[in-house]
């Protein structure tokens, strides 16, 4: 008996992980994600739980790779993109919309779920570390941040990217322009307050 093509061999294994990944994503239009089952989402995609555990140990891990794809995703834009200058934000948070709104999309499929609270926080991780390249000061001062100066880096990034966060799953009516504008402007606030920070002559204390 012959054997199969690879090449047609990995179609299939392409076309089951889709047809999971697609039913995870409906699912969590329907009920939380410590609810949907294994058997669920064999029957959303039309495929045995056999077939399910062949791919994936767990309904957890399809969301877990997702996920990972979603904030690939949005790094990708921001990696690829000029965010020191407003024009250039704006440039970005355009493509980000655009990312949000395209259900093809990891991140699109995310944001139109409930499972989209479930990117905040790696969110926020992600889109802090590229916040820093809309000011030097940043890169100067990390070397020599106090405690008590780390804890009001990481207090304003959060609140940055919170705000980011909510404008691309829609929940903040603003223009990028807009937004561009308020976020170079609240970062530049930030360093300038971090910068007088780090020349007062206070003891360290830690963050709660």
């Amino acid at each position: 008996m012959g054997t199969q093509p690879t090449v047609h061999i990995d179609l299939r294994v392409k076309r089951s992980q889709a047809a999971i990944r697609a039913a995870v994503v409906s699912l969590l239009s329907e009920k939380p994600t410590q609810d949907i089952t294994a058997k669920d989402v064999a029957e959303r995609a039309l495929i045995n739980k056999k077939t399910f555990y062949a791919h994936y140990p767990s309904v957890r891990a399809v969301l877990q790779e997702i996920e990972n794809d979603a904030v690939s995703e949005v790094s990708g834009i921001f990696k690829s993109g000029d965010v020191s200058t407003p024009a250039g934000l704006s440039k970005v948070l355009s493509q980000l919309k655009g990312l949000a709104s395209d259900g093809a999309t990891a991140f699109g499929a995310l944001a139109r779920t409930p499972a989209r609270t479930l990117l905040s926080e790696r969110l926020r991780r992600e889109l802090s570390g590229h916040l820093g390249g809309l000011s030097a000061v940043s890169s100067q001062l990390s070397t020599s941040l106090s405690s008590r100066v780390s804890c009001a880096v990481d207090f304003a990034s959060g609140g940055i990217v919170s705000l980011l966060a909510s404008w691309l799953f829609g929940e903040r009516s603003m223009s990028e322009d807009e937004l561009s504008q308020t976020v170079i402007q609240s970062v530049r606030s930030c360093l300038g307050a971090v910068r007088s920070m780090a020349m007062t002559p206070t003891g360290d204390t830690n963050c709660a």
